[in-house]
């Protein structure tokens, strides 16, 4: 408890870990408002799947440009303006309800633009937050902000509903405006010096709009070679990729499996994720007491594989009381991935161009997401909803096992890459 309490002295960083514990619970709080104000005004679930698809897409396309962005501009700037539209943006949809004037198209398009700003904080959070500690504290931070995505998932959709419930989706939507403001003023009260530490920033007024296009772009490819450079570095992204590509196919069977093979509502299936997210807190925070003597190949390697295995016991199970049980362990097993890979990363990467660098990051691990949430619908159908589950218990079990023979990742400390390849020592 020492690290944790130590770490939130820290003013930047409590302030910074609090405004991305208020945009998550944001987040979930539109998500739940949006999926059933959108049902309602419409009759049809095809209608909130295209939100739903708008929402996740937009984020993905954005990610490699929104890094560089964060490189080369003023980073507590950037915070401040895009969460601020990012909740004004949404203040459109309540206010063009009122009037008479709400169309699917326009809410479409409101989250697509909401979605490309969400960019600025899932990427932001891992570029900027080691500005705020010290190297040796980057793990008990990243499970701090770990914890914190988890207290969104807890309280977050409970919260939606009752508010959707009791004053509507649009007044829901409204109070989700205020979280955005409210966390833009928060990154407001962190200085410029504590967010731009150890960087330039990049003061280009005298540069024509075409010099900036291909400096922009020229940088953004930086950012993929320097990916490339590195065996290392690389293999990050891609054993994200095949994680969620091995995790997603649960998702979208999860609903039938509580409702056809456990015969139970939907109360039970939200307490499924609601106990998986306790979980994943406890599991966050017990990763950082750990006495981690093992290489960063055995540690993904074996979050994975211990996933992998809860998921294959769950397709399994009898009862929904044993699928808590399960689901609870599942959640403290897979809540470390989310502290090594992003910890990991922030290490390897110079400050200079960690923006676009985790930008790529986050373009090639999340598309696989998508890709796997298709999948396990169409294998639902056609072999069933246990067996969709064990498939992906099973691939992600064979996952984990590959990731803990890499070479590149066999060990145990490590420092900053250099930022030309003809630079590397050892």
């Amino acid at each position: 408890m020492g690290k944790y309490l130590e770490i939130l002295k820290n003013k930047h960083f409590r302030y910074f870990v609090l405004a991305y514990t208020l945009l998550d619970l944001g987040k979930k709080l539109s998500w739940v408002a949006l999926s059933w104000f959108v049902y309602e005004i419409t009759g049809s679930t095809y209608s909130t799947g295209i939100i739903i698809t708008v929402t996740t897409l937009a984020p993905i396309l954005a990610s490699i440009f929104v890094g560089n962005i964060l490189d080369r501009y003023n980073r507590r700037t950037i915070m401040i303006w895009a969460n601020s539209l990012r909740g004004l943006s949404l203040l459109f949809i309540p206010v063009m309800y009122w009037f008479d004037l709400l169309t699917v198209s326009f809410i479409a398009f409101i989250m697509f633009i909401n979605g490309i700003l969400s960019v600025f904080t899932s990427v932001g959070a891992f570029t900027i937050l080691p500005s705020f500690v010290k190297k040796d504290d980057l793990e008990v931070a990243n499970a701090v902000s770990q914890m914190s995505v988890q207290t969104g998932y807890l309280i977050g959709p409970a919260i939606g509903g009752f508010l959707t419930a009791l004053f509507g989706a649009p007044i829901t939507i409204l109070i989700n405006v205020i979280c955005f403001l409210f966390a833009s003023f928060l990154y407001y009260l962190i200085s410029d010096e504590a967010f731009n530490k150890g960087r330039k920033i990049n003061n280009s007024e005298d540069s024509t709009i075409m010099d900036n296009v291909k400096s922009f772009w020229m940088e953004t490819k930086e950012g993929f070679k320097f990916l490339w450079s590195y065996p290392v570095l690389i293999s990050i992204p891609f054993i994200t990729f095949f994680f969620n590509l091995t995790y997603a196919p649960l998702e979208p069977v999860l609903s039938g499996y509580v409702s056809t093979t456990l015969n139970s509502g939907p109360e039970a299936l939200g307490t499924l994720w609601t106990i998986f997210a306790v979980g994943s807190f406890f599991g966050a925070f017990l990763y950082v007491k750990l006495d981690k003597k093992f290489t960063y190949s055995i540690a993904l390697g074996s979050t994975i594989f211990l996933w992998g295995a809860a998921a294959t016991v769950l397709g399994f199970s009898p009862t929904i009381y044993i699928s808590f049980i399960i689901m609870f362990f599942g959640g403290i097993v897979y809540a470390p991935y989310n502290i090594i890979a992003p910890t990991l990363e922030q290490k390897l990467v110079p400050n200079e161009i960690r923006g676009r660098v985790i930008g790529v990051i986050y373009f090639i691990s999340g598309l696989s997401f998508p890709l796997g949430t298709y999948l396990g619908g169409i294998l639902g159908d056609w072999v069933g909803i246990r067996e969709t589950i064990i498939i992906s218990g099973i691939a992600t079990i064979t996952l984990g096992i590959t990731v803990m023979l890499l070479k590149p990742l066999r060990f145990k400390e490590i420092s900053v890459l250099p930022t030309k390849k003809s630079e590397k020592t050892g």
